[in-house]
Parts: C-alpha cells; sequence; structure tokens
C-alpha cells in the first residue's frame, strides 16, 4: 500500500479553542461503526452522556443550535476532554484529513475547509511537491481500471508542471488546463488511452505554448463577455444548499459590488489594479489549483470525466479570486493574509462539505453550456 501525500501534510496543528471556526459546528458529524460500538459499551455518567448525545438511526453526534452535543463553551471536545483520544471517531481522528482511496494507494490531503490548513496550504511561497510511502499489505479491488489510473497520473504530472510554471500568467495556467483537459477527455471517452502519452509529449514541448499563446488571443480583451461569464458562474453557487447563515447574503453584496456599482471600466480596471497589488502573492492560487488537482483529478478512474475535475479546478480557483477582489474593495484596497484565509475557508466550507453541494457542482460542469471550454475560457482570459 503505498500513501501520496503533500510535503506540509505533517505541519498541520489544530488550533482547538483558538480556531476563528470550529469544525464541530455547522454540519452533521459521521460516526463509523467501530466508533459507535465503543460508545455503547463506555461506561459511567460519561458513557450514560455519549448514548443520549447520538442519533443511533443516523449515526451521527446530535447536534444543539448547530453545534456538536460535545463541543463545550470554550469551544473543546468533551469526547476529548473526558474520555481520552482513542475515543474519538474516524471523523473527528481525521479531519481536516481527507483521504482518497484507490487500489494499492491512498492520497491525503488537507482540507481547505479548515482554517488552520488553509494557512499552510496558501503560505506555501516555494513550489509544492509530493511525498510517499510504501508499507503492506497491498490490496486489490475489483474492476479497477488500471491503466486508465495510471494515464492520470502521468497527466497529473504534466498539469503540476503547468500550474508552478511561473514564467507564465496564472490565466494562461488555467486555460491551458483548460484546453488540454479537453483534448484528453476525448481520448478517454473514445478508449484511445495509447494516444496520451504522445499528446503529452507535444503538450511539454514550446511550440505547443507559442501556439496556444495564438488560439486563446481570440479570447482575450473581450471585457464585456469575461465579466459577463464570471458573473454566470458566480450566480451557480446561490443553486447549493447553504450550510452557515449569512453565506448567500454575503455572495449577493459581493456580487452587485463587483458586478452592479462598478462600470465595465471600473471592473477591468479594479481587476488590474488587483493584480498589480496581488502579484508578490499569486502564488496562493497556484497552490489552490494544486489543491483542487491533486485532490479529484484521479478521482475520474471511477467516472471518466477528468474535464470536469479540471473545470471545477479552474472554476473554484476563479471564484476564490473574484470574492478576493470583491472583498479588497469592500476593505479600502487592502486583503491580509488573514483576510484570505478567511475567504477561502468559508468558500470551501460551503462548496466541499455537502455532498450535494459536491454532485450538484459536478453535474453542473460535466451538463451546463456554461461550463463549455470556450465560455471557460472566456471567463478566464477575456
Amino acid at each position: 500500500m503505498e500513501y501520496t501525500y503533500p510535503e506540509y501534510l505533517y505541519d498541520f496543528q489544530c488550533e482547538a479553542s483558538a480556531c476563528s471556526d470550529t469544525c464541530c459546528e455547522g454540519w452533521g458529524i459521521a460516526i463509523d461503526s467501530v466508533s459507535l460500538k465503543k460508545y455503547r459499551k463506555y461506561p459511567g455518567f460519561f458513557g450514560n452522556r455519549l448514548r443520549n448525545s447520538i442519533d443511533w438511526e443516523k449515526e451521527a453526534f446530535e447536534q444543539y443550535n448547530g453545534r456538536c452535543a460535545f463541543l463545550n463553551e470554550d469551544n473543546l471536545c468533551d469526547i476529548y476532554k473526558e474520555a481520552g483520544e482513542d475515543m474519538l471517531c474516524k471523523t473527528c481522528t481525521r479531519y481536516p484529513r481527507h483521504y482518497e482511496e484507490y487500489e494499492n494507494l491512498r492520497e491525503i490531503s488537507l482540507s481547505l475547509s479548515c482554517p488552520a490548513a488553509v494557512k499552510l496550504i496558501l503560505g506555501e511561497k516555494k513550489t509544492a511537491f509530493l511525498n510517499e510511502y510504501r508499507e503492506t499489505p497491498e490490496e486489490e479491488y475489483e474492476q479497477f481500471d488500471f491503466f486508465l489510473f495510471t494515464k492520470l497520473n502521468e497527466i497529473r504530472d504534466y498539469y503540476y508542471e503547468v500550474i508552478q510554471n511561473r514564467e507564465l500568467s496564472v490565466e494562461f495556467r488555467m486555460a491551458l488546463l483548460l484546453a488540454t483537459a479537453h483534448d484528453l477527455q476525448e481520448r478517454v471517452r473514445r478508449e484511445q488511452l495509447h494516444e496520451v502519452d504522445d499528446l503529452l509529449k507535444r503538450y511539454r514541448r514550446p511550440a505547443f505554448l507559442k501556439t496556444a499563446e495564438k488560439k486563446f488571443a481570440a479570447f482575450q480583451n473581450h471585457g464585456e463577455e469575461r465579466r459577463a461569464r464570471r458573473r454566470k458562474l458566480w450566480q451557480k453557487l446561490y443553486r447549493l444548499e447553504v450550510l452557515r447563515p449569512g453565506w448567500r447574503e454575503y455572495l449577493k453584496r459581493q456580487e452587485r459590488r463587483l458586478y452592479e456599482e462598478l462600470s465595465l471600466e471600473a471592473y477591468g480596471e479594479a481587476g488590474a489594479e488587483f493584480a498589480e497589488y496581488y502579484k508578490d502573492r499569486e502564488y496562493e492560487y497556484e497552490q489552490l489549483l494544486m489543491y483542487y488537482v491533486f485532490c479529484n483529478l484521479c478521482g475520474a478512474v471511477y467516472d471518466g470525466d477528468l474535464f470536469s475535475k479540471i473545470k471545477l479546478a479552474v472554476v473554484n480557483t476563479l471564484l476564490i479570486r473574484e470574492l478576493n477582489l470583491a472583498a479588497w474593495l469592500e476593505r479600502g484596497k487592502e486583503l491580509s493574509f488573514a483576510d484570505q484565509v478567511e475567504l477561502t475557508h468559508r468558500y470551501a466550507r460551503e462548496t466541499e462539505h455537502s455532498d450535494p453541494n459536491m454532485d450538484a457542482l459536478e453535474c453542473m460542469a460535466a451538463e451546463e453550456e456554461d461550463f463549455c471550454l470556450q465560455k471557460l475560457l472566456a471567463a478566464v482570459l477575456g
């Protein structure tokens, strides 16, 4: 069994009661079967409290005013305090670590919905790389397409090169991800995986970048379409389940700020001024793209849809940057790293920690016209 993870994984430390947004509030906490058995047998007064504070039908902790029944007034966990770390359920032990499972491989990441994790991920100024280690035993999955998985890993390695190429603008890197994913998706759909190696060789040649630059020029300098496309993507968020009070109202206020209160010319000028202001921290968007591609791309081994996963990596990063622009304007053209952490983790909480929301976004990316290649390139490059 091989484990792959970003180098910062073991630098993570929970901020506990000092956390600006506790993970024990705002969503249900599922309990694994092993922990449920422990809780049924735990003795004494605290054992009674455990059994009375679990929804046994849903296999989750009860909540009071949106907070886990065991989250005390100091924002600390009473299970940890009273019964010890070994009594925490798998969800609480792992979070914010996220596991993707493949045959003989586990990929571990940190979740952007945790403020402390965001600080690590976006605070990484150098180009990121992955660590790995191996242990036994190995395993076999029925109907696991190992050849497709191998090709997806090769594609992802190429995307890491693109994302970390700081000689290219972030917009150009996003556009390259989209255009090549569209091309590669056709090979997956037609089961022509033998062509992937030749495509990746072509993509890595300097001549390919020059060709791409010429093609992308057709999507540039169309400010009105760019703003309209970005607003369309922004409005997709209103169709998602709201996990935290005030989130939708915040989105609407910032939407008005960007797309109604600013003229088209003022929107373009603000975007250019923000890009100049943020140029020394542009690596934050690079790290976001790395995060989304690492966490999601190889999941295409199960559904064959790598293009949708790349589309969502780009769209999520683009929308976080639009939120940054709006917040920068709101804060008098200032945006601290703490502001970025707050915005990114709030966005991730709403989009990553609801299965219906993740499913809805994936369906939108796969099926809706606003997510077609040409319209996304217009949103990124216009």
